[in-house]
């Protein structure tokens, strides 16, 4: 049995009572509930429609948990491939070919602030760069954050992973600007510190750029046309 415009409205508005958030899960339970009212009132003739919309809910997604345990499931497993992703891509930069770039700018970077009486001045202009950077990159993919209102997982799922890792960077230099009195930046041990921060943060901006573009691509295929 075909739901009529008004019937489909009516879940439409359910579902969003529901506080659902996520443009991918919203659409995944709207497409779930119509085809399951639609079999519900198919095969049974007495039920009204209303009560066929509580029952394809209970059926389909629990009395308990209900939407918010799909909610859950759907973030848990975007978390999951975002890790998993970010791994092997930093993974890369560590087995050939890429590590020969990993170990320039390693070498090229520590020599670079080798040349300063206190190194800990230009690692935290390198560092400031890297990081608004970052920022412009998190702010292009505003554009695909949100449709019809409501946020894109993939997008919101990645953005938070890149800008933990950005924040545990900043945190770093904060701890050096704030020690700068008892830290001696000339120490051989600080400034290969310095150097190791700064690799892995310019790695992880890399990583971050090719997973936003490989993404925007599969939003724009899946979601934007």
């Amino acid at each position: 049995m075909k739901l009529t415009a008004e019937q489909t409205t009516y879940i439409e508005n359910y579902i969003k009572k529901n506080d659902i958030k996520y443009y991918e899960v919203y659409m995944e339970i709207l497409d779930h509930m119509i085809l399951s009212v639609e079999d519900i009132l198919e095969n049974d003739k007495e039920i009204s429609f209303q009560d066929a919309v509580m029952k394809a809910k209970v059926e389909g997604f629990g009395r308990k948990k209900g939407f918010s345990g799909l909610v859950l499931e759907k973030q848990k497993l975007a978390q999951k491939k975002v890790r998993d992703i970010n791994f092997r891509q930093i993974k890369e930069y560590f087995t050939f070919p890429k590590i020969t770039l990993t170990l320039s700018v390693f070498i090229l970077y520590y020599l670079f602030i080798s040349f300063f009486e206190n190194p800990a001045k230009p690692n935290m202009i390198a560092i400031a760069i890297v990081g608004f950077v970052a920022i412009f990159q998190l702010f292009y993919s505003r554009k695909y954050r949100k449709i019809n209102k409501l946020y894109v997982l993939k997008t919101q799922t990645l953005n938070s992973s890149y800008l933990l890792a950005l924040a545990g960077t900043q945190v770093t230099q904060a701890y050096t600007i704030l020690g700068k009195e008892s830290i001696d930046f000339n120490h051989v041990l600080m400034r290969l510190f310095m150097t190791l921060v700064f690799t892995f943060s310019l790695i992880s901006l890399l990583v971050f750029i090719e997973i936003r573009k490989k993404t925007v691509e599969e939003l724009k295929t899946q979601i934007f046309v």
